[in-house]
């Protein structure tokens, strides 16, 4: 399956699931979203679209047990997943402790820093072709009660899109088909709060390596350097390639950030001669 086909399909797919109440009781959620289940929602409604998908702690318990059945050792799937997978890398998607849980056979822990809530997996895992472990599309979702007034969300941190992509861009010299697998979508989920459930009234799906970055909003660095946005506020652009787009965040980064740095630089400055003039006129008073 091609990723513009998968795209189509996951678009079709939420527009057309009938169920759009969400209720019960989420241990995963934290933040302004806290208790109510959207990425066990979006999980569900994919299943029922036929989709290869799980929460993130259930790709990784999924795809360790599949490489154990075939045969592989403990530390032969350790080099697979951090060698061998563009999702491996690093602690972006997966956690060294979910790593070393999945191996040991122990239930894997949630992971809070995780860029993926949830994970569709569109390949096949077989003992002579490991290739398609890498058709991976991660999703990151988030919600909104449209009955309150808040700033929009925190998306993810730059910084942290930024050291992706170098990281990324290394193994890729490698593994050239990397930076064409690496996918991450977010959704937007805007619902509405009935009683004791949220009832979804739109959904928004933006692929976040098209997004144009002159329409993105400036970088928060007073929040942990995060992005943020609402989701049906986000522009694609569709000529854009990741490379183009990991350029111009990366400018987008450094020009806000020298600006940033300037204006800090100066109210310390300001601070420190006011501080220093108050103690020479405290020593002439006394």
């Amino acid at each position: 399956m091609s990723y513009e086909v998968l795209m189509n399909s996951i678009r079709k797919c939420l527009e057309t699931y009938p169920d759009k109440k969400v209720s019960g009781i989420s241990r995963r959620r934290h933040g302004s979203a806290a208790g109510i289940p959207f990425e066990e929602w979006a999980r569900d409604a994919f299943r029922q679209c036929n989709f290869n998908v799980f929460l993130q702690e259930e790709f990784i318990e999924y795809i360790i047990g599949e490489l154990k059945r075939i045969g592989f050792s403990r530390e032969k799937i350790r080099s697979i997943i951090k060698e061998r997978t563009w999702w491996g890398i690093g602690d972006y998607v997966i956690s060294k402790s979910q790593l070393d849980a999945a191996l040991n056979s122990k239930k894997v822990p949630v992971y809070q820093q995780s860029i993926a809530d949830v994970v569709i997996f569109y390949g096949e895992i077989g003992a002579r072709d490991l290739g398609s472990l890498n058709n991976v599309l991660l999703v990151n979702v988030k919600s909104h009660d449209m009955s309150k007034l808040s700033r929009p969300p925190n998306i993810i941190s730059a910084l942290r899109v930024l050291e992706f992509a170098r990281d990324l861009l290394r193994r890729s010299l490698q593994h050239p088909d990397f930076i064409e697998k690496a996918n991450l979508i977010f959704i937007g989920i805007y619902y509405q709060s009935v009683n004791n459930y949220a009832q979804i009234m739109k959904i928004y799906i933006r692929d976040f390596f098209k997004l144009d970055v002159t329409r993105m909003p400036p970088i928060n660095f007073d929040a942990a350097n995060q992005i943020q946005w609402h989701i049906k506020d986000m522009v694609e652009n569709p000529s854009v390639d990741k490379l183009t787009f990991f350029k111009s965040i990366a400018k987008k980064y450094l020009d806000e950030w020298q600006k940033f740095m300037s204006l800090r630089t100066s109210d310390v400055r300001n601070l420190v001669g006011e501080l220093e003039r108050l103690i020479e006129r405290f020593r002439q008073n006394k």
